[in-house]
This record gives structure tokens, C-alpha cells and sequence, in this order.
């Protein structure tokens, strides 16, 4: 594996190390020493003894044959970076960990200092973490090689097997600090910086090895490599749950899109996509990063996103029904035979069903035998304990209860959440002593849990993603070229994909029409035809043409428009529904496919879905099943149904093509109308 020695060095250098404990170089070596095991190398230019360890002066003068095994931290001012890190290549150094800021995140100078490390790295096959950030922690070793204090306090005995990556130094300080005040461990902890060399691609390829990492979390502000990163999360998601926080949400280059899908698929949309498709949990924001690590601080034997939840008020359990249902959450019923059993032990008037509630009166012995048999039910792999302090609720002893259980149930979740505040502060406590995962909240119980139980019900359903890098990324400083538009129509025969009819239309061929017909002007002035009132329905005569062929002669004449615009006609279709078929060539994820109801409103409505390019026919069904207007399409209101087989068939021809023509940007088939239940493609917009 490629980061072992980098992960697990045999001696560390600190280039930068100081007598000055205000220096983060100093806090550095301060944390590394705490572990004995380790070879540790301080070099200053003027220190001979830097906390009672011996120092050097350069690098070339430490006590080493093989400098292939040192860890080399540099913690200095920027400026010198480069000619410190090309002196260590000579010798042979070849793991490189850079805390020092000052680089392409400063300015313009810092980011030619970084171009320059890069190019000194490339050429000596170095690995570089950083720079611009906090280090790295190896818990399963004892090594906190960063100026964080996670290990330095004693209470963190744990080392639960999370591994967490961050690009914000900030996030990745914060959370650290909320997990030494949970007392949850990591097997490691790793801050990616500007990502020089290392990026969080090569960290997901040694975690979806490392025996010791059951659970992986990323916070992004930027992915790296998109076909790399979706190859390898993908792979991890198959075996191990893979949580991702993605910032950087907004995107101002969809602003300048030329198609309705260029808008509608923006950087986020794309980014989405691609998650989903990877299979990893994707998460909103920082809160359900500490949620997640707290339910999931080990492996776990679930299989479905079925949910067992019990509580001693309707209310809160009305309100977990109505978020479960909301999260794509199952509320099976209990086994027959366990609900016969809970219906000897509860009162007469309680109903057994799932949420099941156990009533206002219910005490420590009432929640065991309830919980002890809910449990037992094979049915049973997740279960949410809810609680309301009641007059006779004794919350302390029920939450010793849900330990005892939790001990004797270990393969099966048990989350709780007690609602209240000093009433049930010491029943927590004793919830959050014996790692029992509590929630203040329904909402943030559920939200949680239907991402983790959601996860493992589709884990056997994943398929591992085939990296194909993109033969064309996006270059957003070339001009985008707009094919001709009846070239367009050509190159969508060529495939053998059904499109209606387009020819240019004049005052000299208005006789020999068949009427009625549609008329539009295309052109480098048209792009949204509609938008510009160039698109004429229902034209029944060669006098309404003649007018509308006039008034588009006339103002060509006059100059409102270039000659290079033309018009065109096609035959008059009544549709029972308008789709859109498009792609977006994003410069991360490559060739994103979008699909929904269309028309002049698509923007408005947003009845659309998102799916990567490598589609099968299966993908292509849920994608479509997926629209809000699926019923319609199946047929409603006496309307005939859609021929999905046709329409699937489009699809996968609309795919081929652009596989086989990557240098495609974008795409916009809109509208799509639907008559008699067949797709027929009507308008198109290509973009090179």
C-alpha cells in the first residue's frame, strides 16, 4: 500500500522545530514525542537541544542510511519551502508532510511557490500532504503528527475505527475537539490542505484496505480526480459505509450556461449525481458529520431500512412515523409471535403496532420487557427508544435498562432519543458513559438513522464505478460552439434516433407544404427560441407563413438580426406531455445525463433527474421513475401511457452517441413531446 510508510513512518523530522512553544513546529514535536516508539529528528538553524532532544542544523546531517523511511514535517515560512524540500529529494526523501501556509490559497506569488513544489515532488516521486495544513493522526499507532490535541488528553482511550478526512483545517480542528468531548476515537485523522501531491483519492485507496477503518468520512471543498474519485468510493461502498460532506454548493458558471440543462445541472447537481451513484452516504452539514460517527463507531450486521420504534407518548412517536415515512424509512409490524407476546405484557388499550407506544405510565421493568422482546424479533435490526418525562417516567433507571440491553443485543442499533432537559440530564449522561447514541431531537434521530439503515439496504445493489478519464474536460476559457442547427438533426439520424422531420422553409417551397405546420427561426440569435417569440404553432397556409417569413426577411434587412439565422418548419404535433432529455459535460464528473418534464417551464419546475453517462437500461427505468411526473407518463386522466421501451430505447441510443463523441458539451432535446404514447424529439441544441 502506498501510504503505509508515509502513514507509519520509522522516524519523523521537523523542519521547523523550536524552543518557542508558541511555534507550531514546537507543538508538533511536543505531540509526537508523547509516543516513544519513534525515531524524532528536530532541525533548526540554531537550536542544538529542542526539548531535551538533539537537534540539527540541516537535514543532510541526520543519522540515517536510508532516507526512504523518514517522515519529513516541514513547518517554516513559506518562502523557503522549495529549496528545503528539493535539498531532502537529493537525499532521497520521499514522504513529505507540509504544514506551512502561504501558498495558492494567499495569492498569485504563493501559488507559483506551490507550482514549484509540485514540480520538485512529480520529478522525485514524492508524496506530499499539504501544504496549508494541519498534519495527520494515526491512532492505531499513537502517532499525532499535527498541532491538534486529540491524543494529548488521557480520556481518549478509545480508538473506535473512524476515519476522517478534511480539506478545512477549521472543520477538521472542530470536529476533533466535539470527538475527544464524546469520547469517540478514529483510527485516523487526516488534513488534506491544498492537496499538492495527496489528495483524498490516494487516502480512500489505503482505507479501502485498512482492516482497521470501518467507517470512512470526508469533508470536501473540491473533488479531485472525479472518475478516480467515483472509482474508488465506489469500491468502498461496497464493503465499508463511505460518508461524504461536499461544500461549495452554488455555482456562478451556470449563469453562463447556453442550454436549460447547462443551468439546471450546475457543479452541485452534478456533484449529487455522482455521489449517489458512488454509493456514499452524502451529508448536508457539519452536525451530521458527529451524528453519523457516534451511531456508526463500529461495523454493523444491518440488511434492510426497516425501523423499530418505541416510545411512551403518542406524540413523539406520530412525529417519528411522519420522518420516517419522509427519510424512505420501512415501519414494519412485529413478527406475529412478538405480537402476541407484547400484547400478555402491555396494558390492555395499547396498540401493537409499529411506532409502538407504550404509554405515559410506563417505568424502567415496562421499557425492558417491551424492549427485550422488540428486539428479539429477527425482524428487528434498528431500533429508536424515544422518552418524555412523565410524573412517573424514571428516566435514570430506563436508560440503565437500554444499557443492559445494548450488551445483550450487541449485533443490533439501539439509538434513543430522551426529550427534555435537566429531567433527564443524569439518564443521558449514563446513555452517553456506556456510548449509547442519544439524540435531543426526533428529527435529527431519524435524519441520521435513514441515511445509515437507507445505506445498507442499497449495499448490495451497488455496482463499482469504471474509471474512464474524460477525453475532453471542460475548458471554460474557450468560446463554446453551437452546431448548425439541422446539422444537429442530422447527426441525431445518423444514430438512428426518432426526430421529427426539419427543413428550411422560404417563400419559394410555401406551395408544395403539407399543412399545418410549426415554423422557427434558428440561429446564433436564437438560442431560447421560445423566450424570443420564434417558435409559431398550428401555421395552417402559405399566407401565414409568407407573413411570418416576411417579418424574419425584414429584420434581417434592418439588422436586428444576422443573416446567419435561417428558418425552418416541421410538421404540427399534438403532444399529451413535453419532456427534456439532456447532458452537461461537467469538468469534475465528466458527461452527466438529465431527464424530466419539459417545455418552456422545465426551469420553473425542476421535475428533473440526474444520472452519469455510464447508464444501463435499469438506471435508465429509475431515472425516470424517479420524476415527480411519472404517474402522468404511466397515463392518467384517459391519457394513454408512455411506451417506456421506446423511450428507454432513445435514451440508450442518446448515451451511444455521446460516448461516441465526447468532445460534446452540451445537450438539450426539449421538448420531447409525447403523442400516442411515443417519444418524439422535436427540437435540438448542441454545444461543442
Amino acid at each position: 500500500m502506498r501510504l503505509n510508510n508515509f502513514l507509519s513512518p520509522e522516524s519523523i523530522a521537523i523542519l521547523g522545530a523550536s524552543n518557542d512553544k508558541s511555534k507550531v513546529g514546537r507543538k508538533i514535536l511536543d505531540n509526537v514525542l508523547k509516543n516513544k516508539n519513534f525515531k524524532v529528528f528536530p532541525i533548526n538553524l540554531k537550536e542544538k537541544n529542542i526539548a531535551g532532544v538533539k537537534a540539527y542544523d540541516d537535514i543532510k546531517k541526520l543519522p540515517l542510511k536510508n532516507f526512504a523511511s523518514l517522515l519529513l514535517v516541514v513547518a517554516i515560512p513559506a518562502r523557503f519551502v522549495a529549496d528545503e524540500l528539493e535539498k531532502a529529494a537529493k537525499i532521497g526523501v520521499k514522504n513529505v508532510v507540509i504544514i506551512s501556509a502561504g501558498f495558492k490559497e494567499a495569492d498569485l506569488s504563493g501559488k507559483r511557490m506551490e507550482d514549484r513544489i509540485i514540480e520538485i515532488a512529480q520529478k522525485n516521486k514524492m508524496n506530499i500532504l499539504g501544504p496549508n495544513c494541519l498534519g495527520f493522526i494515526n491512532n492505531k499507532n499513537n502517532l499525532n503528527l499535527s498541532f491538534s490535541d486529540f491524543l494529548v488528553d488521557k480520556k481518549i482511550k478509545r480508538k473506535d475505527n473512524i476515519a476522517f478526512i478534511s480539506q478545512s483545517g477549521a472543520i477538521g480542528s472542530a470536529v476533533l475537539d466535539w470527538l475527544k468531548n464524546k469520547n469517540i476515537g478514529l483510527s485516523y485523522f487526516v488534513s488534506l490542505g491544498n492537496k499538492a501531491i495527496l489528495n483524498e483519492n490516494d487516502f480512500f485507496d489505503f482505507f479501502y484496505l485498512d482492516k482497521q477503518t470501518d467507517l470512512v468520512v470526508a469533508y470536501l471543498e473540491e473533488i479531485s480526480d472525479g472518475g478516480r474519485f467515483l472509482e474508488i468510493v465506489s469500491k468502498i461502498a461496497k464493503i465499508k459505509p463511505i460518508a461524504i460532506l461536499k461544500a461549495g454548493r452554488t455555482s456562478v458558471g451556470s449563469q453562463m450556461a447556453m442550454s436549460h440543462t447547462g443551468s439546471l445541472a450546475g457543479s452541485n447537481e452534478a456533484t449529487l449525481t455522482a455521489l449517489k451513484r458512488s454509493g456514499a452516504i452524502v451529508l448536508e452539514n457539519i452536525s451530521q458529520i458527529y451524528n453519523l460517527m457516534r451511531i456508526m463507531k463500529g461495523p454493523l450486521e444491518i440488511s434492510s431500512n426497516n425501523l423499530a420504534i418505541v416510545s411512551n407518548a403518542g406524540g413523539p412517536a406520530v412525529l417519528s412515523a411522519d420522518e420516517a415515512f419522509e427519510n424512505n424509512l420501512v415501519l414494519d409490524n412485529f413478527s406475529k409471535d412478538i405480537g402476541l407476546k407484547l400484547k400478555k405484557e402491555l396494558p390492555g388499550f395499547a396498540h401493537i403496532k409499529n411506532p409502538l407506544d407504550i404509554l405515559g405510565d410506563a417505568d424502567s421493568n415496562r421499557y425492558r420487557k417491551t424492549l427485550d422482546l422488540v428486539l428479539s424479533d429477527k425482524k428487528v435490526e434498528s431500533i429508536l427508544v424515544l422518552l418524555t418525562l412523565q410524573s412517573m417516567t424514571d428516566a435514570k433507571n430506563i436508560a440503565e435498562v437500554i444499557v443492559d440491553l445494548k450488551n445483550k443485543y450487541k449485533n443490533k442499533l439501539i439509538t434513543t432519543c430522551f426529550l427534555g432537559g435537566v429531567g433527564v440530564s443524569e439518564a443521558k449522561k449514563v446513555l452517553a458513559d456506556n456510548l449509547v447514541s442519544n439524540f435531543d431531537s426526533v428529527e435529527d434521530a431519524i435524519s441520521v438513522l435513514a441515511k445509515v439503515l437507507n445505506y445498507y439496504k442499497n449495499r448490495k445493489s451497488l455496482v463499482s464505478y469504471e474509471n474512464k478519464p474524460n477525453k475532453f474536460p471542460l475548458d471554460y476559457k474557450k468560446e463554446k460552439i453551437v452546431v448548425d442547427y439541422l446539422d444537429s438533426f442530422k447527426f441525431f439520424k445518423k444514430y438512428k434516433i426518432d426526430i421529427v422531420e426539419t427543413k428550411k422553409i422560404g417563400r419559394e417551397n410555401v406551395d408544395k407544404i403539407k399543412y399545418p405546420i410549426v415554423i422557427k427561426f434558428v440561429g446564433p440569435d436564437f438560442i431560447h427560441k421560445s423566450d424570443k417569440g420564434a417558435v409559431f404553432l398550428n401555421i395552417k397556409n402559405s399566407s401565414e407563413v409568407k407573413k411570418i417569413i416576411d417579418r424574419f426577411n425584414q429584420d434581417i434587412k434592418s439588422e436586428k438580426i444576422s443573416s446567419d439565422n435561417y428558418a425552418v418548419f416541421q410538421k404540427m404535433i399534438k403532444g399529451d406531455l413535453e419532456l427534456i432529455l439532456g447532458l452537461k459535460n461537467d469538468n469534475v464528473f465528466g458527461h452527466i445525463i438529465m431527464f424530466g418534464l419539459g417545455g418552456i417551464y422545465t426551469e420553473i419546475f425542476k421535475d428533473i433527474n440526474f444520472e452519469l453517462i455510464d447508464v444501463d437500461k435499469k438506471r435508465i427505468t429509475e431515472m425516470i421513475k424517479k420524476i415527480k411526473s411519472y404517474p402522468i407518463l404511466k397515463g392518467a386522466r384517459g391519457k394513454k401511457g408512455v411506451d417506456f421501451n421506446s423511450l428507454i430505447s432513445l435514451i440508450l441510443k442518446f448515451v451511444k452517441m455521446v460516448r461516441e463523441n465526447p468532445q460534446i458539451s452540451e445537450i438539450d432535446l426539449n421538448p420531447i413531446l409525447i403523442s400516442e404514447g411515443k417519444a418524439k424529439i422535436t427540437d435540438v441544441r448542441i454545444v461543442l
